[in-house]
């Protein structure tokens, strides 16, 4: 199948968008959406056999067993896996297919069948939030290379590297994360993260942050009082955030914003930038592409990689550029 063309499969007469032959290998969190999931696999397997005449589909059991089961998919020769859950079980699966910064199986691409509180990343790949559409787009989409985001993190137990496919931040919008993360999330995604941002907004006290970055102009350095800083591959989080409005996974670059803080009136009317598109209309804030950045500070300051938290700075982020294969409902990137 030639990357970036739509796939084109040898069917029988009458067979429809029945993919014959790819294996996709599904993932389920049975936890996700408050654990709607859970009760929905029966109807998963049904739809998925429409779809696809090779499947087979692997339930999660604790955290973390999603990269297990991924790492496994891939060595056992599946040409996709699918996520089927929100942006934190992507997370894992993408993890589980690299080890120690390399694919596991160059020939297997990711994809995402939509189902939990935070499902950010599917609007960058374009994919509908609807099951079956979902299952459609991962039969006959659009297979790109695609760039892949890489930190090295502080931990307790010292630096900690790992993947991230969507977008890192530090500063307010990882304790944003992190209190979603803990809450009971049953008002859904967006009601979520808005009560979240706004609780944060309210008692979140900015620190020195110390930043370097390289692009195509240089290296750089700034250095200031920092609210948030986002590091994005995708375009959204946070429950449709937009904070990556000016690239595509395609181009081997971050967009970064970094918000200085501002009065608490003017962070409440500029936040409804956060999700118009206009971000760069924010008061306070620096916008730039980046290959690599990395960032310090003298207090602990956590980080969030698609949406889960993980640790703190320092730390250091760079773009892998097309480093794993994405399926898509692309039309143009």
């Amino acid at each position: 199948m030639p990357i970036g063309e739509p796939n084109r499969f040898n069917r029988q007469p009458g067979s429809g968008s029945r993919n014959t032959q790819e294996k996709i290998c599904l993932i389920v969190n049975p936890r996700a959406a408050a654990g709607r999931a859970g009760t929905q696999i029966d109807k998963l397997k049904r739809l998925t056999e429409r779809a696809f005449e090779q499947w087979d589909v692997r339930l999660t059991e604790a955290p973390g067993h999603a990269s297990h089961l991924a790492r496994e998919a891939a060595e056992q020769g599946f040409d996709l896996v699918a996520a089927v859950g929100g942006d934190g079980t992507c997370h894992e699966v993408v993890n589980g297919l690299f080890e120690d910064g390399k694919p596991v199986r160059k020939q297997t691409a990711f994809t995402v069948i939509p189902f939990g509180t935070g499902s950010d990343l599917v609007r960058s790949l374009q994919i509908p939030k609807n099951t079956q559409e979902a299952l459609w787009i991962a039969a006959t989409g659009v297979s790109l290379p695609s760039d892949l985001g890489w930190a090295e993190v502080t931990t307790d137990d010292g630096p900690k590297s790992e993947a991230f496919i969507n977008v890192a931040s530090f500063g307010a919008s990882a304790a944003v994360a992190r209190r979603v993360n803990e809450g009971s999330k049953r008002f859904g995604g967006t009601a979520s993260f808005m009560s979240a941002t706004l609780r944060t907004l309210l008692d979140y006290k900015p620190h020195e942050v110390e930043i370097e970055f390289s692009n195509d102009q240089g290296n750089h350095q700034w250095a200031s009082s920092l609210m948030a800083g986002f590091i994005a591959n995708g375009h959204y989080c946070g429950s449709d955030m937009h904070v990556g409005p000016n690239g595509t996974m395609q181009d081997g670059l971050f967009d970064v914003c970094l918000f200085e803080p501002t009065p608490l009136s003017h962070q409440l009317f500029d936040l409804r930038h956060l999700y118009d598109g206009k971000i760069e209309q924010s008061r306070g804030i620096t916008t730039t592409q980046v290959t690599k950045l990395s960032a310090n500070a003298s207090v602990p300051i956590f980080i969030e990689l698609d949406g889960e938290t993980r640790g703190r700075l320092p730390a250091s982020f760079e773009v892998k550029k097309s480093a794993i294969t994405l399926r898509g409902g692309w039309t143009k990137v």
